[in-house]
């Protein structure tokens, strides 16, 4: 059965891209505000509810109560701006499942609502116990790094996250503050790789008004926001060498100084960090401050590649293939020689790699058995069966020329800022200072696939 998600605003172009935005994921189903929501849950069901908070006839708080009086209550997750952070937050200890702040990435929204469906979705085609809080695997090195965080997150003990890009980081940060005493308050993520240098102090300790050009309101920080929960610090190792003296500050004493202001304001926050980088050769080369380092090096958990734990692939590939089929309807399989190429790659871009992988093989596979055939090329090492011929420019005019030769620049320009960000639309469209929006319809008419580029900076 396909999944269904009920997208709730009283905006048309939000609900617009909302809809364009999770298409893929299932039944797609649109409400212009908290009444005619509450009186569609009550007719029908679904998995996912995407809702406002701030609405004019019944706000996203009357749709969360509403839906959790029902026998199977969907997830919930709430859109929120700056004047209504507070009231989300306040809604996750109400049973909400997560918020998003406006304006927000389509590809952040997608992402929490697949993690929604995934909670929602029926657990039968992994076996019980092979999931863990959303971590997928029995071999001994997952096995270890359970155990370890089941230790960690007892405490209140900084944590310093470290694997390869794809592993699964930002799972493993959600994990600890899951089964930790501080699982009712907020779990707040934001990645030092994504923000600009000059906007990240603001970002993580807020402003006060007028303390510089467009701080038109006062503004709480991340950390803030995070207050009696986790903070979790993605790319720790990208952070700018003068941010990391303050941060150091406020990990020893516990408290904030927002950007204007001359006093420091207590907060109750457990830091988890994560990096790909080699932490102690950046300390080496003067780009990471020593004393932060050590800060952080309080626990450290390392994450296993995918191929140090290649007996998981199967029930990895089990538990992707159960998300899609929960949003599409179709049962998928996969065939011995498809699981054989699946086995027996090096997979670089490890579990985020697998999990693009299968999603694509299963867009074209027949009957829902996936086949070698099926597979990305570089799963099987097998060249494209076409590749476009060379065009002779001579046969074109000047102006087709012309027309060619900057669609041919526009989309090198696109592909290596993706690449350079690590497939992140929303630092690379900061830095080609363009409109995040006008950055994704680029993409689209150069049939360029950000995601293909996570993981690969």
């Amino acid at each position: 059965m396909s999944a269904r998600i009920l997208v709730v605003d009283d905006k048309p172009n939000m609900r617009r891209l909302l809809a364009s935005t999770l298409h893929d994921l299932g039944e797609v189903v649109q409400a212009d505000g908290g009444r005619r929501a509450i009186e569609l849950i009550g007719q029908t069901r679904f998995d996912v509810v995407v809702t406002d908070i701030k609405m004019p006839d019944v706000d996203g708080h009357e749709v969360l109560r509403a839906s959790r009086k029902l026998d199977r209550p969907p997830e919930v997750i709430l859109m929120t701006g700056h004047g209504t952070l507070e009231s989300a937050i306040e809604a996750l200890r109400d049973g909400a499942f997560d918020y998003v702040k406006k304006p927000f990435d389509p590809d952040r929204i997608r992402e929490v609502v697949e993690r929604a469906l995934a909670k929602h979705a029926p657990r039968a085609a992994v076996p019980e116990g092979a999931v863990w809080h959303g971590i997928v695997g029995r071999s001994a090195a997952i096995n270890d790094v359970v155990r370890l965080v089941e230790k960690v997150a007892k405490s209140d003990a900084t944590v310093l996250i470290l694997g390869e890009s794809g592993t699964g980081k930002e799972l493993l940060a959600r994990a600890i503050h899951d089964v930790s005493a501080r699982a009712a308050r907020p779990f707040v993520a934001v990645n030092c790789a994504a923000i600009p240098g000059s906007l990240m102090e603001a970002e993580l300790f807020g402003h006060a008004r007028g303390a510089f050009t467009g701080a038109a309101a006062q503004r709480a920080g991340l950390f803030e926001e995070a207050n009696g929960g986790t903070l979790f610090l993605d790319e720790i190792g990208e952070m700018r060498r003068a941010l990391q003296a303050k941060l150091t500050r406020a990990l020893e004493a516990r408290a904030v100084r927002r950007v204007g202001e001359s006093h420091e304001r207590p907060v109750d926050v457990r830091v988890v960090a994560a990096t790909h980088r080699d932490l102690p050769s950046l300390v080496a080369q003067g780009a990471f401050r020593e004393d932060l380092f050590y800060r952080l090096n309080t626990c450290v958990v390392r994450v296993p590649a995918l191929r140090e734990r290649i007996e998981d692939l199967p029930l990895l590939v089990e538990h992707f293939l159960a998300q899609r089929t929960t949003s599409s309807g179709v049962a998928y399989r996969v065939g011995a020689d498809a699981m054989a190429a699946l086995t027996a790659h090096r997979w670089p871009g490890n579990v985020r790699e697998l999990r693009s992988a299968i999603e694509r093989a299963a867009l074209v596979a027949e009957n829902g058995v996936i086949a070698r055939d099926d597979l990305p090329p570089e799963i099987t090492g097998l060249a494209p069966e076409h590749v476009e011929p060379p065009i002779d420019l001579a046969t074109l005019t000047y102006r087709e020329a012309l027309d060619r030769g900057r669609a041919d620049s526009i989309k090198r320009y696109l592909e290596a800022l993706l690449a350079r960000f690590g497939g992140n639309v929303v630092a690379a469209a900061e830095h080609a200072d363009v409109e995040r929006e006008s950055f994704y319809r680029l993409c689209r008419k150069h049939g360029i696939n950000p995601g293909e580029y996570r993981g690969k900076s």
